[in-house]
């Protein structure tokens, strides 16, 4: 067997891996439990635990949170995944398994694999909004991801909306009204029987239910709220939608439909940004991570 690569998409429910061979080729996929651990070294040892480094040659990290170009975790995510705060995600690894690491936040990730070998392929300019728990992204120019100063450009999920009073006293964000956790929160306050995932709310939509068909629409609307504010203040060629629920064609549909008919931001002959789904989902990830530590290594080799 040849020399492939490793990538790894840490998320606060599984961690992914998938051995990848030069043309991008998943060889081998696999996941465990993320679990949670009282030190970062416990949490480092079972990431990197029973893997045979002896064929890989690089390593590719998609991570939550805001991670600096050091690889230096900036901001809490998920509670099992916390121990990695203030951690350096990839001297942690190159310690552990002896080949060069290189991290990226995973909404980045996400919109990095989409950019480079899905729907964002060729585009000047191009958006990438992942709905998931939160509202992860990515913003693009050409080939380059916009970082930020603070490397926060893309964090929809924190994008400031009003001030109307919240459950924590402050602003309204949009990962409160467009993100599937919004959706199911969205739905048990006006249900008497409460759901638990977005994917059964989606079951009654599709069912034709009264409630959960309002819901949605409504649901929608509040992305679109989202997408309206990225277009005017970026004005992409296109915006790529990407999580779970963008594997659903009526979804996508839906949400081009109230774009189309509901919202007029300037009148409709000006706005050319394209809507549409991720060619990429389940492996995005683990796709962008790798081609992002492809770029960095080769950056870095001719430095």
């Amino acid at each position: 067997m040849g020399n492939y690569s490793l990538a790894i998409d840490i998320g606060g429910t599984f961690i992914k891996y998938a051995f990848i061979d030069q043309k991008l080729n998943i060889i081998k996929q696999w996941k465990k439990e993320t679990k949670h651990f009282n030190t970062k070294d416990e949490f480092y040892d079972y990431l990197c635990e029973n893997i045979d480094n002896h064929h890989i040659d690089l390593i590719g990290v998609s991570a939550p949170g805001v991670i600096n170009e050091d690889s230096l975790v900036l901001s809490k995510a998920a509670k099992n995944v916390q121990t990695m705060y203030m951690t350096n995600i990839n001297k942690e690894i190159e310690l552990r398994l002896k080949r060069p690491t290189y991290s990226l936040n995973d909404g980045k990730s996400a919109g990095y694999c989409e950019l480079m070998i899905g729907n964002g392929k060729g585009s000047q300019s191009s958006v990438y909004f992942i709905i998931g728990t939160g509202i992860g992204g990515c913003i693009c120019y050409k080939d380059e991801i916009i970082q930020g100063v603070d490397r926060i450009a893309g964090e929809f999920s924190t994008l400031p909306l009003d001030f109307s009073p919240t459950k924590k006293g402050r602003f309204k964000r949009l990962g409160e009204i467009a993100s599937i956790s919004a959706l199911i929160e969205m739905y048990n306050s006006r249900s008497p029987v409460p759901l638990k995932t977005g994917e059964d709310i989606c079951n009654k939509y599709l069912n034709h239910d009264v409630l959960a068909q309002d819901i949605i629409h409504q649901w929608c609307k509040n992305i679109i709220l989202g997408l309206s504010i990225i277009i005017m203040l970026y004005n992409p060629e296109i915006i790529c939608i990407g999580g779970g629920i963008s594997e659903e064609k009526w979804f996508i549909e839906k949400i081009q439909e109230i774009y189309k008919n509901e919202t007029h931001i300037i009148s409709d002959p000006i706005i050319t940004t394209k809507i549409k789904a991720c060619k990429y989902n389940n492996n995005s990830n683990l796709l962008g991570a790798l081609l992002y530590a492809k770029k960095k290594l080769a950056t870095s080799n001719n430095n």
